[in-house]
């Protein structure tokens, strides 16, 4: 690839380890972001922006080169997942069942961006632009204007720009999706007791609840409710507080609350993942899922090695050819599975309710529960 100029919109997790992957591979990258992260620690506490990132995929950004440059102390390996339905019946994936020491890890968003911009540093096919944003496109000429006025060209143009993407905008590239009228409540606490590696998570009629463990002592915890709920509570201290012992002390004990936000759960997915045979999206400008199950990063991370393997071998129109109908047939079945099961496992229908528990029952057989966790640590 080294003769291959590829610019990238947005810097964050996909988009700097898109910029990375490109980077090892020897192509010329130039990266657009006007907020690029800060390289200095950010002390002991984490920021409320996480993500579960599966084994497979934890295993390809260490090969990037982040190993020994992120702060170790902003990722923690867990080794099991246990789901649980509304009836409380249980299944739980456990590492070791597949001969593996973790399923995946916890890591801040903020620090995993800062360490990709800082592996990116070191190579000098990389040039940073933080000051100007991409204004306008020419697919024919293959060329960007900037905010400046200055034209850039490129082979291969990425929006890895988040869920308002400009490069989608400026490519004509619509979306089909809606809102799910929820949000999710995140509270980042330090616990009396220590809990063990594992995250979990537990279906109720309005969403479930869940919780991702960022050290002994300290967990993300997580519960999704209808909107007009959870920004109640937001803006009532005390409520929230009560509102999160009243869910979560029963499973862990004593906690203080460190922080906590919400956002609001939205589906998007963009009608074409490619334009002109020469620009693409990737991640969040592609598609946005439901966060149940934690899938949205990986999604990404599994968009920028496709899109990789791809350019490998194959011309650059070719190669996005394949790249759109192999990951939007993926995402969009991936997409699909968390709208039925956060539709199905939130009934309160008895059928409904029965069929969940005997899809957990029959997923406990040692076969199929082998290649679910498989899948769970994208292998």
């Amino acid at each position: 690839m080294q003769d291959l100029t590829v610019v990238i919109n947005g810097g964050g997790m996909v988009g700097a380890a898109s910029a990375l992957a490109f980077a090892k591979a020897g192509a010329c990258v130039k990266l657009f972001e006007s907020n690029p992260p800060s390289l200095d620690n950010q002390g002991n506490n984490w920021d409320l922006r996480i993500s579960s990132v599966n084994a497979a995929n934890w295993q390809w950004l260490l090969s990037l080169g982040i190993h020994g440059v992120i702060d170790p102390g902003k990722v923690k390996d867990y080794q099991r997942l246990t789901v649980t339905t509304q009836s409380g019946q249980s299944l739980t994936f456990d590492a070791s069942e597949v001969g593996l020491t973790s399923l995946g890890v916890m890591v801040e968003n903020n620090a995993l961006q800062s360490s990709l911009w800082q592996c990116l540093r070191d190579y000098d096919n990389v040039d940073f632009v933080t000051e100007q944003r991409i204004d306008s496109l020419d697919s024919q000429q293959k060329t960007v204007r900037l905010t400046n006025n200055e034209l850039i060209p490129f082979d291969l143009l990425l929006g890895c720009d988040g869920a308002n993407s400009i490069i989608a905008k400026l490519s004509s590239i619509g979306y089909r999706g809606w809102d799910y009228d929820q949000r999710c409540l995140l509270a980042n606490v330090e616990l009396e007791q220590p809990i063990e590696p594992e995250t979990w998570e537990v279906f109720r009629p309005q969403g479930p609840y869940a919780l991702l463990p960022l050290s002994d002592t300290k967990a993300c915890l997580i519960d999704y409710d209808e909107r007009a709920s959870i920004r109640a509570l937001q803006h009532d201290e005390s409520a929230l507080q009560k509102h999160l012992y009243s869910v979560f002390e029963p499973r862990v004990g004593k906690f203080r609350v460190i922080k906590a936000a919400s956002f609001p759960l939205q589906r998007k997915h963009a009608l074409y993942y490619t334009s002109n045979g020469c620009i693409a999206l990737l991640g969040d400008s592609a598609h946005s899922i439901h966060p149940m199950a934690g899938q949205g990063v990986n999604l990404g991370f599994a968009d920028i090695q496709c899109l990789l393997n791809e350019l490998s071998n194959k011309p650059v129109a070719q190669a996005l050819n394949v790249y759109e109908k192999q990951r939007k047939f993926e995402n969009a079945k991936m997409m699909r599975l968390m709208d039925v099961l956060q539709v199905s496992w939130r009934s309160t229908h008895p059928l409904a309710r029965f069929i969940a528990d005997v899809s957990l029952t029959a997923a406990k057989a040692p076969l199929l529960k082998n290649f679910l966790i498989k899948q769970a640590i994208g292998d």
